[in-house]
């Protein structure tokens, strides 16, 4: 006799073990039928409850299994009217591609990175391609939606209309935002009757495409349900590839298990433990790379040990590299120590969102877009690095101390939207480029001894910085601390030349000596109120809106260079 309950128990857990008995007493009359509806329908694992009822689904869980068995009323309505016609209804013009050139007609619907990998070319192939635009399209901008959501009336105002063709006509319906927002890929739950119902019938009877795999309005976040008609939990996705625990990839919905004995998939990359052919790599490198990938040229071994909280993969090179990686039980990359790495390339680890922990102490040159979407790092060990491109850490929420000896470059957008970090120091800081810690709300003191050169943007936006040392600081680009509304104290004794908005919004300055500035830009100082001294002897050049709101403090510096320059025979200004 089959026990459920036990396989069960086994499959997904204690937790899915009690649900299951307490919630379908009347499907377990029937040995055998419940285990097989959640074997078929959702991929093994132990977490399986717990994500649903994190994402409170435990009611819709409950409502969907009974649908699986409920025939008669899970048929959908039957429709006597075309996809065209049902669509015009819900407000669309619906139309089918049949060439690469109808595909392409409709990528000026989408903003610059927003773009659908449809349009990357060769989706015919593998799909039967369908857009449907509303009517109203033109009226609906993308500057209205500030906090943009998968189903708000812009992202669902192009949506593309996809089914595979290989048997299953499994269904993806993508959002016009596509990556800018969670799982644009399942767009109305990927289910045609959520547009307008009868829909899905309509298809099949129309245009004879029959899902296989028909959603029934069941989904839970990080999970996605594969061409085999099941639901996977993943990890990441990117380009509509599925990275899932237990070495599974899902490809444009395609399941792809990897041999556990050769193979070892963390996060979105693939270790190959075979002696002849050891290496680090990624399964799409077509669309973007990793530098990830590049930090051991040749790889001398390779360990895998069991840890209570998942593995720890120990990778060694033939130059002495040494790589040290923890991954959770879901294969996500939580700490990464590695020695006898000095320079790291373009793209590092750039969609890795759990690290936590970094060790790199002989590290001395990194690339662009360094962890650009990491979310969790708490602590980075780098001691040596001098230079760091463009996206440094940037949209990083949880790194509250970070020290950096050693840096002496930094490229655009560094720290770009952490809004957590408190201490930061660079004692031998000299250039940074634009966006220097844009959207940082905590930090408060900043002291660069050694700084020159800094671009636009720097610390905008930043409501904590009460105190700034530079004193070697000469130019300083757009926007340079704007909107910052605490600093009480600003030295910058060998400043020459600002850009537009400098301190623009500030409120607590009430002195300021700038015996080196000689130039400023537009709406300097604009919207301070209280500062009452301002010490800048060698200014010569000022823009519109110069201290407009301090009309006082205004007409004497106006004043004062006037009368400079009638003495240096310049004639007034």
């Amino acid at each position: 006799m089959i026990d459920d309950l036990k396989i069960i128990r086994k499959k997904y857990g204690e937790k899915m073990y009690h649900f299951c008995r307490e919630s379908f007493p009347i499907l377990l009359e029937e040995p055998g039928k419940l285990s097989k509806l959640l074997i078929d329908n959702f991929h093994e694992s132990h977490s399986l409850y717990n994500d649903i009822e994190v994402d409170g689904k435990l009611g819709d869980f409950k409502n969907y299994i009974y649908s699986l068995v409920d025939v008669e009323n899970n048929n959908a309505l039957v429709e006597n009217k075309t996809p065209e016609e049902l669509m015009a209804e819900a407000g669309y013009n619906l139309f089918e591609c049949y060439s690469e050139e109808d595909i392409q007609s409709y990528k000026k619907y989408y903003a610059q990175g927003e773009a659908l990998c449809t349009f990357n070319g060769g989706r015919l192939k593998s799909c039967r391609v369908f857009f449907a635009v509303k009517k109203n399209v033109d009226d609906i901008k993308r500057e209205d939606f500030k906090n943009p959501t998968r189903q708000d009336e812009y992202g669902t105002s192009v949506i593309s209309i996809q089914f595979e063709k290989d048997g299953t006509n499994t269904l993806s319906i993508k959002n016009r935002y596509n990556h800018k927002v969670k799982n644009p890929d399942a767009t109305f739950s990927n289910n045609l009757d959520n547009i307008i119902p009868g829909l899905t019938n309509s298809f099949e009877k129309y245009k004879g495409i029959i899902q296989k795999y028909k959603n029934n309005r069941f989904e839970i976040s990080n999970y996605v349900r594969a061409n085999d008609g099941k639901f996977y939990r993943y990890n990441y996705e990117i380009n509509n590839v599925y990275y899932c625990p237990d070495n599974i990839i899902i490809d444009n919905f395609e399941v792809k298990k990897y041999d556990k004995s050769r193979y070892l998939i963390i996060d979105y990359f693939i270790i190959d433990m075979f002696k002849n052919n050891r290496s680090i790599s990624m399964y799409d490198n077509a669309h973007f790379t990793d530098g990830f990938c590049d930090l051991i040229k040749e790889i001398t071994k390779i360990d895998v040990e069991n840890t209570p909280n998942g593995k720890k993969i120990t990778i060694l090179g033939s130059n002495n590299e040494y790589l040290e990686i923890l991954v959770d039980k879901d294969g996500k990359m939580i700490s990464l120590k590695m020695d006898y790495i000095y320079s790291i390339g373009d793209g590092f680890l750039r969609c890795n969102e759990s690290l936590q922990e970094l060790y790199i102490p002989k590290l001395i040159t990194v690339g662009y877009a360094f962890l650009r979407c990491n979310e969790s790092l708490q602590e980075l060990y780098t001691p040596n690095l001098e230079t760091v491109d463009d996206y440094f850490l940037s949209c990083n929420n949880s790194l509250k101390n970070l020290n950096l000896p050693n840096l002496k470059e930094i490229g655009d957008n560094f720290l770009f939207y952490n809004k957590s970090l408190q201490e930061l120091s660079l004692p031998n800081l000299i250039a940074v480029g634009d966006s220097f810690l844009y959207h940082n709300n905590y930090l408060q003191k900043l002291i660069v001894p050694i700084l020159t050169t800094v671009g636009n943007g720097f610390l905008l936006s930043n409501f904590s910085l009460q105190k700034l040392r530079a004193p070697k600081l000469t130019i300083v680009g757009d926007g340079f601390l704007q909107d910052n509304a605490v600093l009480e104290d600003l030295s910058l004794p060998n400043l020459t030349l600002v850009g537009n908005c400098f301190l623009y919004w500030n409120e607590f300055l009430r002195e300021l000596s700038l015996p080196k500035l000689t130039t400023v830009g537009y709406a300097f100082l604009r919207c301070n109120e209280f500062l009452q001294e301002l010490y800048a002897p060698n200014l010569e050049t000022v823009s519109d809106l110069f201290l407009i709101s301090n009309k006082k403090l205004r007409y004497k510096i106006l004043s004062e260079i006037e009368e400079k320059n009638k003495s240096n025979g310049r004639g007034g200004r």
